[in-house]
């Protein structure tokens, strides 16, 4: 077996060649490969031998030469075999190939190190390698090292399937390269988003079924360690398309709170929410806001999970649990709901772009944030500073509710949620009706503005005590008219924040 090396990741490439040395024949190899090859004592040749040259352009070119592709694209064929041979070029069994760290030097922001750290040869050496699978086996990471030479062992060579997976490997690695080129170029030269998203998703997975058992569904990482698509499961069965889309919200909501928090979650809404001293007295607060809808939910904590938070949750049937951390005991506890499924997920927020797909497209836009510039004061009447944290609370949750979405909350906890409704006062109507009594007293957050002076009567006629809204509408002076009538103090956020 002939083999081609050329790595700019050097890392166990001599013990790997030893590893295989008795299926070797010969071993070539480029410029900085050959010398760390040959004061490592392997035996190899310089493809200076082939090409003629050492390198060119300071380093740019050295591998692009037909006594190099020759040896990796030949069909091992006769006709392929004489033309070699004529030639003098050898053919190539193995290509041991890896890129130039583009994404690591792109973080710089060094428009020149990125340049000169857009890999030519290499790519296309594995490219060549992969095309030729039938022929060549590609090896395009360090982490193929120890397989490669374990089959080899085992069976003198390098299985066709082997050689199709290493090959598919390589392929995708070429893309993830091109891909991560292109986008950082981009990025660097014009500032813009690219005029053509490619998406990237890693460790696919198919699941049960999608939304509904008729459909397919699937599951891909971005790469990362972080969100709940890297969530690392403890237990419990296997999570579904809706678990999975219901954990996403509830660990979204969750990212809005400093404080001890729990997100009670039901059909990708919030339905109770709360913060207090504790964990154990957040979640109590956050299921007691509707106890209905928290059978069967999703349930997420920023804090690690304690034997008092298990006892709170351990007669509620809970689809997935999600928190930072779980302490030893805790985790005991839990293992008697073997259903359950516990979820370990680091609370670091995912600021890139959000791509939703349509019919043959993608919509695209920056994450959601409930930040806004000023607290502005409508009326003439004034929050008490409790009522004021209550309408910061509320307004943290209507952001990570379905629009139309009004939130009731009091003493940091919701009271009362109206979500996915297709008017503002029929949000209005199912949170207070949510509520109940609870709804005296509370304060109230409305995702958009008041497009009538109706849903500021209905919040007098249920006990509402302030309001806070993004306001915006041209009907604003009568919607604070009619709160200075009732003396609800009302507030202006200047910001709107659907989640459709």
């Amino acid at each position: 077996m002939r083999v081609l090396a050329s790595v700019h990741n050097k890392e166990k490439l001599d013990s790997f060649l030893r590893g295989i040395s008795k299926f070797t024949s010969e071993v070539y190899a480029s410029g900085g490969t050959y010398k760390y090859l040959s004061d490592a004592g392997i035996k190899c040749r310089n493809i200076s031998d082939l090409t003629g040259f050492d390198q060119l352009l300071d380093g740019r070119v050295k591998t692009l030469h037909p006594a190099i592709f020759a040896g990796i694209l030949s069909k091992r064929d006769e006709a392929s075999k004489n033309q070699l041979a004529e030639l003098g070029f050898p053919e190539f069994d193995m290509v041991i190939v890896n890129l130039y760290p583009f994404n690591e030097v792109a973080k710089e922001h060094n428009l020149e190190k990125m340049i000169e750290n857009i890999d030519i040869g290499g790519l296309s050496l594995m490219r060549a390698g992969a095309k030729n699978y039938e022929n060549v086996t590609v090896v395009s990471s360090p982490d193929q090292y120890d397989a490669i030479t374990s089959e080899l062992m085992q069976s003198g060579k390098i299985s066709n399937e082997t050689r199709k997976r290493l090959a598919i490997k390589a392929f995708s690695r070429a893309a993830d390269y091109d891909i991560s080129i292109y986008s950082s170029m981009n990025h660097e030269l014009f500032g813009t988003a690219p005029p053509t998203l490619y998406l990237k998703g890693v460790n696919g997975k198919e699941l049960r079924y999608g939304e509904n058992p008729d459909q397919k569904g699937y599951l891909y990482s971005d790469g990362t360690k972080f969100g709940i698509a890297n969530a690392s499961q403890l237990q419990g069965k296997e999570l579904s398309y809706n678990n999975i889309l219901d954990a996403d919200s509830a660990f979204e909501t969750l990212l809005e709170f400093q404080e001890p928090t729990a997100v009670v979650l039901k059909h990708n809404t919030p339905c109770g929410v709360a913060s207090a001293d504790t964990l154990a007295s957040a979640l109590k607060k956050a299921i007691a806001a509707d106890e209905e809808s928290a059978y069967g939910s999703v349930i997420a904590v920023n804090r690690t999970f304690d034997p008092d938070s298990v006892e709170v949750v351990s007669k509620l049937f809970v689809e997935v649990l999600i928190a930072p951390d779980y302490d030893h005991q805790a985790m005991e506890l839990l293992k008697k709901k073997k259903n359950l499924r516990v979820l370990k997920v680091p609370l670091v927020p995912d600021e890139k772009l959000r791509v939703r797909s349509i019919s043959n497209g993608f919509l695209v836009q920056e994450r959601l944030s409930t930040k806004f510039d000023d607290l502005a004061r409508k009326t003439s009447t004034e929050a008490t500073e409790e009522q004021i944290r209550d309408l910061m609370f509320a307004w943290k949750v209507v952001a990570h509710s379905r629009s139309n979405a009004i939130v009731l909350a009091k003493d940091n906890a919701t009271v009362g949620i109206g979500a996915g409704q297709t008017s503002r006062i029929e949000a209005l109507k199912v949170a207070v009706g949510r509520a109940g009594q609870k709804a005296a007293g509370s304060v109230l957050a409305s995702d958009a503005f008041f497009p009538f002076a109706d849903n500021v009567e209905m919040a007098h006629r249920s006990g509402i005590s302030a309001i806070i809204q993004p306001g915006g509408s041209i009907r604003d002076d009568e919607v604070i008219a009619k709160a200075e009538e009732y003396g609800i103090p009302m507030y202006f956020t200047g910001k709107r924040v659907f989640l459709h």
